[in-house]
């Protein structure tokens, strides 16, 4: 089987991190929830009595901070964002450091594999700085990274614009997107890349319909890009 890419001589492979290499689902809804208990029961969220539901913070996953906790927030308390972003923060840096957090199975061996390859290798989340590094430290990412940002940590910042700074960083120009929402589908089609959509991800369906290859796991990244053997190489 071929596909876009099949005889182009690949420079990097860029990631999301939530849903795509991390499985933030379980701990992430669990710290959020507790974020919302703590405010509700110190009176901070007046008229809550609740925190949302795990399926309601699972569909906001992958999107930006201001964004991801003001649509979890009724109308008047939405200017409690950041304070519920931040509490949420904590509970999800403890979490990491307890080992509830965990990427999906496969994920090192298959960062591996394509560092192996000599593909340059970017990691660009829509998450806030302070969490992209909890998650980089505590899995030791950063020797297998060749890039990351944090594109949620302000307002002013893009997930299109950072990849597109990673890119000019590394001096790669052909290369291959790998997300599970449509901010990242966006972003590669900004960037020029090629996006694999990831359905064991976050995002609804829908939002990979464009995608040029859709995947049920990592591990079957590593068959989908292969590189073009260059002269007096052994194929890869």
């Amino acid at each position: 089987m071929t596909y876009p890419w099949t005889g182009k001589s690949l420079d990097c492979v860029a990631f999301d991190m939530d849903g795509t290499l991390l499985n933030s689902g379980d701990f992430g809804a669990r710290a959020i929830q507790l974020a919302f208990e703590g405010m509700i029961n110190s009176g901070d969220l007046p008229g809550m009595d609740a925190p949302p539901s795990e399926e309601a913070i699972r569909a906001q996953i992958g999107k930006p901070p201001y964004i991801f906790y003001a649509e979890l927030l009724p109308e008047p308390l939405k200017h409690k964002a950041m304070d519920l972003h931040r509490e949420a923060s904590a509970n999800e840096k403890t979490f990491l450091k307890d080992g509830s957090g965990k990427l999906f199975e496969g994920v090192r061996e298959v960062l591996v594999g394509l560092k192996q390859r000599g593909l340059k290798l970017l990691l660009v989340s829509n998450c806030s700085q302070d969490y992209l590094d909890a998650v980089v430290e505590t899995f030791a990412l950063d020797e297998l990274l060749d890039f990351r940002a944090a594109a949620g940590r302000s307002r002013e910042v893009s997930k299109p614009g950072e990849l597109q700074r990673g890119l000019d960083e590394t001096g790669a120009k052909t290369g291959i997107m790998v997300g599970d929402r449509i901010h990242d589908n966006e972003a590669a089609n900004a960037c020029g890349l090629w996006f694999i959509g990831c359905t064991y991800g976050y995002g609804p369906h829908t939002e990979l319909a464009n995608a040029d290859v859709l995947i049920d796991d990592i591990r079957e990244l590593s068959s989908l890009i292969t590189q073009p053997a260059k002269a007096g190489d052994e194929q890869v």
